[in-house]
């Protein structure tokens, strides 16, 4: 299947995203974690990546002024609606990492891209949205980024990402490994009538942590923390699912 961009791709997912995530359980965990990330003198958030907006929820729940940004529009729209659910007032704006305009620099104390969002960035440009997150931060800001361990994946040539049952379809999201990149797919079907269905596929890139480490060091961020998780147990290249970066 041909893939589609990745901004028309999340566009599409936007109407089913928070069910195949789990919204509620994920905002409840990602503000119990999230607070182990933050110091008394951290005020103000940028989300890159923003989705339908439950890091910025969790984290305006934690007390900051919360900026969210994404590359679709449709999932910024559903984040505000999340958001006025949850009695939460925060900013959002359709801006890709690379293109955050720079009226934003030096604004935010914290910078957070979560869920695995630095793997929808082209190779080309991963580069400058490094630079970006350190050009919002503030002086001696903090950053908080994810990917997932593509390494460990491509060896172990897992295809399944997961598979969701809800009340009338299934959700299975899978890989096609390439040679430059993965093609992330979603299959949905009724759960009655299987085929009433629909397949969407978009590219993600394998960067590696080696790339990130060096992608930070040339941007000047020191003391580089690496996790597997939110918790902050210790990173493991064999056994990791997950590469978080605090810096």
């Amino acid at each position: 299947m041909d893939s589609i961009s990745n901004k028309n791709f999340y566009n599409d997912v936007s109407e089913y995203y928070d069910n195949m995530i789990n919204f509620k359980q994920s905002l409840e965990n990602k503000t119990a974690n999230l607070k182990g990330f933050l110091s008394p003198e951290i005020k103000n958030a940028a989300d890159i990546g923003c989705g339908s907006g439950i890091d910025s929820i969790a984290l305006a729940s934690l007390g900051l002024e919360v900026c969210g940004f994404d590359s679709s529009m449709m999932m910024i729209e559903k984040a505000e609606i999340n958001a006025e659910n949850e009695n939460k007032v925060i900013s959002f704006y359709n801006y890709s990492a690379q293109d955050i305009p720079n009226t934003f620099n030096s604004k935010f104390d914290f910078v957070c891209s979560l869920g695995n969002t630095v793997a929808n960035i082209p190779p080309k440009d991963i580069s400058d949205s490094i630079k970006r997150f350190a050009e919002l931060l503030t002086n001696n800001g903090k950053v908080l980024f994810h990917i997932l361990n593509y390494e460990k994946i491509i060896s172990e040539n897992e295809r399944i990402v997961n598979i969701n049952k809800g009340e009338q379809e299934y959700i299975i999201r899978f890989y096609d490994f390439e040679k430059d990149f993965i093609n992330f797919n979603i299959l949905k079907f009724d759960i009655e009538n299987p085929k009433l269905r629909k397949l969407i596929s978009t590219k993600v890139y394998p960067h590696t942590l080696e790339l990130f480490l060096d992608l930070l060091n040339q941007n000047n961020f020191n003391n580089v923390e690496v996790f597997q998780d939110l918790k902050k147990t210790a990173f493991n290249s064999e056994t990791s699912n997950d590469i978080y970066f605090f810096c």
